[in-house]
Parts: structure tokens; sequence; C-alpha cells
């Protein structure tokens, strides 16, 4: 046999060390077999691979036909081998069919053809990673020589192993950490898809609760605009506590209330005290006065709109109707409701579902509705401007305020509170009342009710530095007085003249502006315009931007 180079199979043994450290353990093992097989042309050449944490043995065997790996049971054949290994050193039977007969075991699954054989361990940095196995078919085969260098080899050759090893556990701790990290970024992309969807409706509510405040904040500011100016019901006539009678039955019902009366009466006054004492209290009180809407702004005030749904439609708009939700909508003046629009109404009431202008979502509300009227409605629809279906949907509970020249004991103390509210106001002594006073104010016919009861109150107490009330009551005959609702009209007004729609808008306008010169352009405060004219501030610049009417540079 050809002599072996050492220094040459120790050179190659380190060369195939560099290339097997990017290899899987099984690979190098292959090569390492395959090297001694053709360096050391011995008969027999194995690898048992130690394997930790409990895997199975692997068995390495060179063959004719190349090399065959299988799995060992954990109890067999490497096992006796490495106990027949004490320290950790090369182990030598010289002769083999003694050491079968003696022991059997892991020397009777050895070829028979083999008469000696070495097994060196294989050990790196302190943790035993195989068994190197060379057998000769000569006793005695395997010369001192060849076992030193099978030790000198043994080291690199577990080195190379122990890299392979440790790159492939690396492998796969990466592969197992790469599941985790998917397994990670799926829950990841689950959670933030959840939370996306959890955030778009959470904005949603809240862009739509904005939307109610803010619509219900420019409500509640064009409420105190115009606020009421005497802060509850005052008087004690059989007539009145009739009213607050029908108050108290109606109230927590939830019942839709129609109002009646003539104007200054203080209709909105009821329908506050009605809804302060229901159940819908937390609620806001949304107030529309139908009387000052232009016609073709009708729909969208009541209902809302979208977006460029028409000329001047900058924004989304929140309706009256929507911005009462769960609470209770006070139509004022529900008679000048155009026919055209009675319809929608009507269908908001029986079904609670509308649409905004320019929208094709229908919405639903919850509202109670409060209607209030100086019209004759039942004469409104014989003569074809309100719709009987909608008359007797808002007619469940009618309530009817009298005049207040029909109860005038409640005058002295209507009289007594507004005087005490203007003295407040303008920081002045409250005057007494004579007796004379308290005749003139009963003798009044007051035309314009309460109302203008407030105003020549204030007017007085204005004209009244010095303690002693002044009342400036109209001259007799100045006053008109109103007719009946259940009269017709022609009958009150049979001597008067005739004027057509534009002499009366010319004359209102005209009127108008006398108010405002005097009160230098100023709406607000006693002095204001508004109040020279008996109406609310609110109706004042509805009627101004009706007219065109702007106040010059």
């Amino acid at each position: 046999m050809k002599p072996i180079s050492f220094q040459k199979t120790l050179r190659e043994l380190k060369r195939l060390d560099g290339a097997i450290t990017r290899d899987e353990v099984a690979a190098a093992a292959e090569g390492a077999l395959r090297h001694f097989e053709q360096s050391l042309k011995h008969a027999h050449v194995s690898l048992v691979l130690e394997a930790a944490g409990g895997q199975p043995l692997r068995m390495l065997v060179r063959s004719e036909s190349g090399i065959a790996s299988f799995d060992l049971p954990a109890a067999d054949a490497p096992a006796e081998a490495a106990a027949l290994i004490p320290g950790g050193k090369t182990f030598y039977c010289r002769r083999l069919t003694e050491e079968t007969r003696r022991r059997g075991g892991f020397f009777g699954r050895v070829p028979r053809e083999i008469r000696s054989i070495a097994l060196i361990p294989l050990s790196s940095a302190g943790r035993r990673v195989g068994t190197l196995i060379v057998g000769s078919k000569r006793v005695d085969g395997i010369a001192a020589g060849l076992r030193l260098f099978l030790e000198a080899a043994a080291p690199r050759l577990a080195a190379a192993l122990r890299n392979a090893q440790a790159l492939e556990e690396l492998r796969g701790a990466c592969e197992h950490l790469q599941s985790e990290c998917d397994l990670q970024k799926s829950a990841l992309q689950r959670s933030r898809d959840e939370l996306e969807l959890e955030v778009a409706r959470r904005t949603a509510e809240i862009s739509k609760l904005q939307e109610r405040l803010h619509a219900e904040n420019i409500y509640l500011k064009e409420e105190l605009a115009g606020v009421h100016a005497y802060g509850s019901i005052i008087g004690e006539s059989p007539s009145l506590k009739s009213v607050l009678s029908r108050i108290e039955l109606v109230a927590p019902t939830g019942a839709n209330v129609l109002i009646l009366g003539e104007s200054g009466t203080g209709k909105e006054l009821i329908a506050r005290e009605i809804h302060a004492r229901s159940t819908r209290r937390d609620r806001p009180l949304i107030k529309v006065n139908c009387a000052t809407i232009a016609k073709e702004l009708y729909e969208s005030e009541f209902f809302g709109h979208v977006k460029g749904s028409f000329t001047g439609a900058t924004s989304d708009r929140m309706g009256r109707f929507e911005a009462a939700d769960g609470g209770t909508l006070f139509l004022d003046e529900v008679g000048e409701i155009p026919p055209g629009l009675q319809g929608k109404l009507l269908r908001v009431l029986q079904e609670g579902e509308f649409e905004r202008v320019g929208e094709g979502r229908t919405r639903k509300v919850d509202v109670r509705l409060i209607a209030a009227t100086n019209k004759n409605l039942v004469e409104e629809i014989k003569n074809g401007r309100f719709r009987e279906d909608l008359y007797y949907r808002l007619n469940v509970f009618p309530i009817e305020v009298m005049p207040l020249r029909a109860r005038k004991e409640d005058i002295p103390l209507l009289a007594a509170h507004f005087i005490e509210v203007f003295s407040r106001r303008l920081s002045r002594p409250a005057p007494r009342f004579t007796e004379a006073n308290l005749m003139d104010l009963r003798a009044h016919s007051w035309p314009g009710n309460v109302r203008e009861l407030q105003n020549i109150l204030e007017r007085a107490l204005i004209l009244s530095p010095h303690g002693r009330l002044r009342l400036d009551l109209p001259r007799t005959g100045a006053e008109v007085t109103p007719p009946d609702r259940g009269r017709p009209a022609a009958d009150a007004v049979a001597e008067a003249s005739i004027l057509t729609d534009a002499e009366l808008s010319a004359i209102r306008k005209s009127n108008m502006l006398a108010a405002l010169v005097r009160s230098n352009w100023r709406i607000y405060g006693a002095k204001g315009a508004a109040a020279l004219l008996g109406i609310k501030p609110t109706t004042l610049i509805e009627r101004m931007r009706r007219f065109g009417v702007k106040r010059p540079a």
C-alpha cells in the first residue's frame, strides 16, 4: 500500500474545515468521510453524530455505493461505543473477533470482514459532537502512526462538525424567529386593521357629535339673542290657571301640542314650560320662527343640506329637526309654512324620517313637536293653504292662550315684574305704581298683548329718570284692536283703504329705516331699533336681509 502523507492529509482536512462551515452537518460529515476514505484507503470509515436536546443519533457509513445515513435508537451501539472511550480518549481494538465474542453489542454490528477498529472521540469547545470509527480488514491493521494522525485530525474534524452544527442550529433558530416574527407581524397587522376601523368609527361619531354641538350652539346663540324678557309665566287669572293646568297634564306625555293665541300672548313661554317639565328637558329645545324663513330655504332650514346641493351651500349643514333629536322642536307661526313643504313635515311627524337636501341617505329622528300660530288654521284649511292631515297631526293637544285684554287681572303682576327687570337692567330704582297708572293700564285694549305691555313699561322707565312713572300709552283711537281669529278679515277692515303688497312692503321698509336711523343703527338693547319696532332683534335682522338694508359706511 502506498504510504500516507499525514501532513498533506491534515492540510486538506483544514481546507475541508473552511469549506464545510458553510454547509449543514450532514454535508460536512459526508465530506469528511469521503476525504478519509480517499486518504486512508481503509475498508471501513463511519461517523456517529451526536445531536443536542434529545434528538436521535445519526450514523454515516461510507460504502461502495456512496455514503448512507440513518438514525440510531438512543440506546443502541453509539452509546456503547462512547462508553468504551474513557475520559474521551481513543479506543483501539486489535482483534475485533475476540472483542465481539466477549462483549457483543456494538462490536457485533461491525461488518465481519473488519478485523481491527479504532474509535476516536470528536469534541469541540467542551462539547461532544460525535465519534469517528476507522476499521481495517487486518488484525492489528491500524498502525500507531495512523492512530496518532487520527488523534491529530480529530480536533479539526470536530471543530468543522461543531461549526456546521452551530450553523444548522442558528438557521433553525432564525427560521423559528422568522416564523415568530411573521406571526407577530400578522397579529400586529390585524390589530392595526381593527384599530383603524375603531378609529374610523370613533372619528365618525366625534364628527357627528361636533356637527350636532355646532348646530345646537348656533341655535342657542340665536335663542339668547332673542331670549324672552320674562323668566316665568306670571298671572292669576282663571284663564291663565287653566293654561298652567293643561301644561301640567301634557308636559310628561310626549304628545304634540298646538298653542293658539294672538301675537304677543307668550306662546313661546308656554312651549318652554312644556319642554322644561317633560322627560326631554336634558336635551335642547330648538325654536324655528317660520315667518322669518325665506321660502326657498325652508327645506334646508328644517332638514339640512349637503355641500354643493344648491348655490351657497359651501358646507354640510344640520337642520333643525336633526339638531332637536331627542329633544323638542318649537315651530312658531306654523301657519306660515308653504304648502309644498307641509307634506315633508307630515312625513317626519309620522315616520320620524327625512333626507337632507342633496343627499340620498334617509335619516331618523325622535323629536317632540310643539307648534304655535296666531292664525285660524281651520280657515286656512278651507282656503287650501294648510293641509288637513297635518293639522290633525299637530292638534293632538291644543292650548289656547287668551289675549291680555281678556285677563286684565294679570296686568298689575306683569307690570310689577317688568318694572323690576328693567330697573335692574338700567341700574335705576324701581318706581312705584300709582292707582292712576294701574287704571290707565287696565283701560288700554292691548292689541299687542304682553309684548306691547313689556315695551310700554320699558319706554316708561326710560322716560321716568326721577322715580315717578310716566306711561306713554298710545293716544285714544291710535291703537288697532286685532280682529277675532274667527271673524273674516274683511269685516274688521271694511272701512280701511286697500293697499297692494308692494305698497305694504314699502311702508314696512320705510318704518324700519326710520327706527334704524333714530337708534343710530343699533339693533339690540333697550334703545335699539328692534325695541322701537316691538320685534325681536333676530326678526329685524332677517327683515333687513330680506329688504337688502345695510348700515351705510
